[in-house]
């Protein structure tokens, strides 16, 4: 493993960081990301409409499970993320689900080691795994397969390493058209993040051959895949 990797987990686990970074998250018209979040929803209920166990990996403030909560009244969610400021921050953003939230600190590359149950209906993460090379992409994505229930999901919203060429034009567009309240703190990335294919491969390496990417804009994909009934 890279020895740059553990401080990653170190500076999310920093309580100033964290807040400076929720301080520059974009929120209402600037949030881009609400619309695939509401698109995982969908494409879950349409086959299956009432999932019973949600789970949230690197859930930072809860906007993902927030939105899967919302859709599936009758769903628990599991919020699990290395970093106590975002615990705290997520207690107060999905209170209004009561105890139909259990909380776990705990790194992404070990999620049975921080208590993340097994036979989950839907595995979610968001804007985390980009801190993973390929292969801690592909483990990671083979461990949370495995926490799914036959017939489950895997929905991974995060961001991917384009073309320099691109990167540098929808970097351009996104700064002119939906720049952020205040720009989030710079931090920790491995370089070159990886690829929409290295997210594909890891995908059906763990089993998951349902798999496609169901949105993208700029450098943000939406992947989602499922594991077979049988």
């Amino acid at each position: 493993m890279r020895q740059q990797e553990p401080s990653a987990a170190q500076v999310w686990s920093d309580p100033a960081f964290a807040t400076a970074w929720l301080g520059g998250d974009p929120q209402g018209e600037y949030d881009l990301l609400q619309l695939p979040r509401t698109i995982a929803a969908q494409l879950v209920a349409d086959e299956t409409p009432q999932p019973q166990l949600i789970v949230d990996i690197a859930s930072g403030a809860g906007k993902f499970l927030s939105v899967l909560l919302t859709a599936f009244p009758e769903a628990r969610g599991v919020w699990m993320d290395v970093s106590d400021t975002m615990l705290q921050q997520a207690r107060k953003d999905l209170a209004g689900f009561g105890d139909r939230v259990y909380f776990t600190v705990g790194d992404m590359r070990a999620l049975r080691a921080a208590g993340v149950p097994d036979g989950a209906d839907v595995v979610l993460s968001s804007r985390a795994s980009h801190h993973l090379d390929r292969a801690e992409l592909h483990a990671f994505y083979a461990e949370a397969a495995g926490l799914l229930a036959p017939g489950g999901w895997l929905a991974n919203l995060d961001h991917i390493g384009p073309e320099d060429i691109w990167d540098r034009r929808y970097r351009s567009v996104r700064r002119k058209h939906w720049s952020p309240r205040k720009p989030a703190p710079a931090h920790h990335h491995n370089y070159p993040l990886t690829s929409v294919g290295d997210h594909l491969d890891g995908y059906r390496a763990a089993g998951l051959t349902d798999v496609d990417v169901a949105w993208k804009a700029f450098y943000t994909c939406l992947f989602l895949g499922r594991r077979p009934q049988g």
